[in-house]
């Protein structure tokens, strides 16, 4: 399947709501967010609910939509970090991904999204 298409992401939702490490490490963690790649067009936004462990609802971002936070990078810099070329905190702290949203309130939860990286490689995709 398409890497970071939403059928793409829907497989990462199904992984990450039956892992007990991901659900344990995201428990408290209620917010909405965008995940983006910045440089194609045919790839939409995707706006994710996280909500007590597992990720409640998850859909292409609508138009003018905002989320609580946001992740959006250029297409390489998210294919390096699904191959381990790069880690997916790295890629953060290093601008090669770029954050939006209340910083002191997403580190609380930086150990699920590492995670939830970790399980982004898991679905087989093309590239």
């Amino acid at each position: 399947m398409e890497y970071l298409s939403l059928e793409y992401w829907k497989k990462v939702q199904e992984i990450a709501n039956t892992d007990n490490e991901f659900s344990i490490k995201a428990k408290l963690f209620v917010a909405t967010f965008t995940f983006k790649v910045a440089d194609k067009t045919d790839l939409p936004a995707i706006w994710v609910k996280f909500n007590g462990g597992k990720i409640e609802d998850l859909r292409a971002l609508n138009e003018g939509e905002k989320t609580d936070f946001s992740l959006e990078g250029p297409y390489e810099n998210w294919v390096k970090v699904n191959k381990g070329e790069i880690d997916g905190g790295n890629a953060i702290m290093t601008r090669q991904l770029t954050f939006k949203g209340n910083m002191n309130n997403i580190m609380r939860y930086s150990k699920s999204f590492l995670r939830l990286f970790q399980l982004m490689q898991k679905v087989p995709v093309e590239y």
